[in-house]
């Protein structure tokens, strides 16, 4: 018997449906990581940056409150491209010659609405330290 090609109709709108959902989370994934990859390495370089501009800085013109600024400042500059109130940086000295610069970031995800519904919070924490010692 020969089968009837008006039956198959409906298959390409059938199997459309049943690829779109994984072709949008694919899609969406592929966003997703590639906004938190660039946060990751706007944060690292801004707490590389920081922790550069504290220990060039001669200790004889700078205190150490002064070269905790400086070190804000320069990390600060190197993140326009995130929210600033999600932004935390944090300047130590564990020893003399010794600056570190933390710089913790709490990137908004794209689909904070669905991780909301579901208990989470929406947002990652994207953290970098740079340690670095003093010149001269």
């Amino acid at each position: 018997m020969k089968p009837r090609y008006g039956q198959e109709e409906g298959q390409d709108l059938v199997e459309y449906a049943l690829v779109l959902p994984l072709f949008f989370f694919l899609v969406l994934s592929i966003i997703e990581l590639s906004l938190l990859f660039f946060d990751y390495v706007t944060v690292s370089n801004a707490a590389r940056e920081g922790a550069r501009a504290g220990v060039v800085v001669a200790s004889d013109v700078c205190d150490a409150g002064c070269v905790d600024n400086l070190a804000e400042t320069a990390a600060g500059r190197l993140t326009t491209g995130l929210l600033p109130d999600r932004l935390d940086v944090t300047v130590r000295h564990p020893d003399v010659d010794i600056i570190e610069v933390e710089v913790r970031y709490q990137a908004p995800l794209l689909t904070r609405m669905i991780f909301e519904v579901l208990g989470g919070t929406g947002s990652v924490e994207i953290s970098s330290t740079a340690t670095m010692v003093k010149e001269g």
